[in-house]
């Protein structure tokens, strides 16, 4: 009698795969496809981590000492204004030092915890630094998301598109890149130009950084 059960049991297990053998089959065919999709997820993931990371060694490294640090945090309400890195006190991190990648000057160490900081960026009201082009010294600033250069003595010509660097007055260090001039007018009573940067980075992609040591 088991037997018998057991017969019209398995008849009836083997009738209802019969019936669902294309549902079956498909499943496994959206599995297979579904692992091929995350595979491909996976291998475009690194291919992109590896050339961000190409890019940041692009950085001379005669030319700074160079600690490299992974943006943590760039908060969309604190977007022009802050980053934060994964690099602290334990890396030698210390605020006021510049923070570059391949394309130029990012920002300065404001905070430092131990195995993070937060950078302000050159688009935050709150960054000053001491800049020059070519030999023409000046201050620059944010206002109203864009970079301005002020104190900058008329004495020589400066035209658009020549490009701004650091100063090396202060202590971040002489010759970071910080953008071009995108337009040049005089105050006033024409004692001073006011110019209109471009910065050098790319605000929206910021991956990897190299923090400016001593």
């Amino acid at each position: 009698m088991h037997k018998k059960n057991f017969f019209y049991i398995s008849l009836i297990i083997i009738y209802i795969l019969y019936l669902t053998k294309d549902n079956l089959f498909a499943l496994t065919s959206n599995l297979e496809s579904l692992n091929n999709f995350t595979s491909d997820i996976k291998e475009s993931y690194y291919e992109k981590e590896y050339q961000k990371l190409s890019n940041i060694l692009k950085i001379n490294p005669s030319s700074f000492n160079i600690e490299y640090s992974k943006v943590m945090l760039q908060n969309i309400y604190d977007f022009y204004n802050k980053i934060t890195i994964n690099k602290g006190t334990n890396s030698n991190i210390e605020k006021g030092q510049a923070v570059i990648n391949e394309k130029g000057l990012i920002g300065i160490i404001n905070k430092v915890s131990n195995n993070s900081s937060e950078v302000n960026l050159i688009t935050n009201p709150n960054t000053s630094i001491s800049v020059k082009v070519n030999n023409s010294y000046g201050i620059l600033t944010t206002k109203d998301n864009k970079l301005i250069v002020k104190n900058i003595k008329t004495n020589n010509e400066i035209t658009e598109g020549e490009q701004v660097f650091t100063s090396g007055l202060t202590d971040i260090p002489e010759g970071i890149l910080v953008g071009t001039v995108k337009s040049v007018t005089k105050s006033s009573l024409e004692l001073e130009y006011i110019l209109e940067i471009t910065s050098a980075i790319d605000i929206y992609n910021l991956n990897y950084v190299g923090v400016v040591l001593p």
